[in-house]
């Protein structure tokens, strides 16, 4: 039996005047952070709370300096010393951290909504304002480019046959009509920002994207190929939410799901397929779920949790040893939400941030 233990909290009051988070990365190397605002890039040690350095996007006219800018994608290049910067009104900015120069290595007309990078840092995947997907190296040589909402299942369809099929799993009392029934397609849910989703799998040869189909309103999950060739296409799944982390061993897609009386955290197989959940422990409604994260070593699944309650406004983080189902609930002041980062994007154990975790 392990549970979660937590090391430390800590908070940068100093940084709460230099703008809102917008995204962050680490900056390993250095044990600092790289944060995105909608002014800039600041650099900080969370040991420290030192603001290391700043670089104004503004003065470029990247980031426009009244505060409506916004930066979706934020990636740490250590072999450049750079940073790579993604600008919704559609440029990818590369900005050496040593001497704060800027390099834009490319503009999209349609604007951006999200950057994701490989594991590996080999690709970057970019989704375009036009719903498509361009996929690039990491010199910025574009490899192809796709629509995301794609009508073909993907080129999976010819290996998910037998066991893989829906229609010849095991159903229980529910019998073969279970099998058959399809699931009602409900629109995504109100405060869902309808903006793409990505991640990788651990070891970068697929990624996943959920998107909302301008169709029927709701979301889908598609795997793509590291090459952008569609893989697998989700089955219709009512309630489906914007949340989506791939376990890092490649197992299992992680999502959610609100239901008619609960609210689940749910597992997609590369083939599309749901396989299993566990339900939040929270009244229907009570809590939206913004990220969900896993740990490197695929042991712990964090959900990142707001309460809707507007009176309260909290946010909370959930972690869930996969296997016994241990969690631990963590509460922070809704104050100072804006620079308490909740949530690092390598293993929590070793890299020093504002929350760690480790388990017994």
């Amino acid at each position: 039996m392990r549970n979660l233990k937590l090391l430390r909290a800590q908070e940068c009051q100093a940084a709460q005047a230099l703008g809102t988070p917008q995204g962050f990365t680490l900056r390993l190397d250095r044990r600092t952070l790289l944060i995105g605002t909608e002014y800039g890039i600041v650099e900080l040690d969370p040991r420290t709370q030192e603001v290391i350095k700043e670089i104004p996007l503004t003065t470029e006219g990247f980031l426009s300096e009244d505060g409506s800018g916004c930066i979706v994608g934020i990636e740490d290049l250590p072999d450049q010393e750079s940073a790579c910067v993604a600008i919704a009104t559609g440029d990818v900015i590369l900005c050496n951290l040593n001497t704060s120069q800027m390099e834009c290595v490319g503009s999209v007309d349609s604007g951006l909504s999200v950057m994701s990078w490989s594991p590996d840092q080999e690709l970057v995947v970019l989704a375009t304002g036009q719903q498509t997907l361009i996929l690039m190296t990491r010199d910025f040589e574009p490899i192809a480019e796709r629509e995301i909402h794609q009508n073909d299942f993907g080129e999976g369809k010819f290996i998910t046959v037998g066991w893989g099929k829906k229609e010849t799993q095991f159903h229980g009392s529910e019998g073969k009509q279970a099998a058959r029934t399809k699931p009602e397609v409900l629109p995504a849910l109100s405060w869902d920002d309808h903006k793409p989703r990505i991640t990788w799998r651990g070891d970068g040869q697929y990624f996943a994207v959920s998107a909302v189909c301008p169709e029927t309103g709701a979301r889908k999950i598609r795997v793509w190929s590291r090459e952008l060739i569609l893989h697998t296409t989700s089955e219709p799944v009512p309630g489906l939410e914007q949340a989506l982390a791939w376990k890092p061993s490649g197992s299992l897609i992680a999502s959610t799901q609100d239901k008619a009386n609960k609210h689940d955290v749910v597992f997609f197989e590369k083939n599309g397929l749901l396989h299993g959940e566990f339900t939040l422990p929270f009244q229907k409604g009570q809590t939206k779920v913004k990220e969900l994260l896993w740990n490197s070593d695929s042991t712990i699944l964090a959900v990142w949790l707001e309460e809707l309650n507007k009176a309260r406004n909290k946010n909370k983080v959930r972690g869930e040893v996969r296997g016994n189902k241990e969690s631990l609930m963590l509460e922070q002041d809704p104050g100072n939400k804006a620079w308490n980062l909740v949530l690092g994007a390598r293993d929590w154990s070793s890299v020093v941030h504002t929350r760690s975790h480790s388990t017994r």
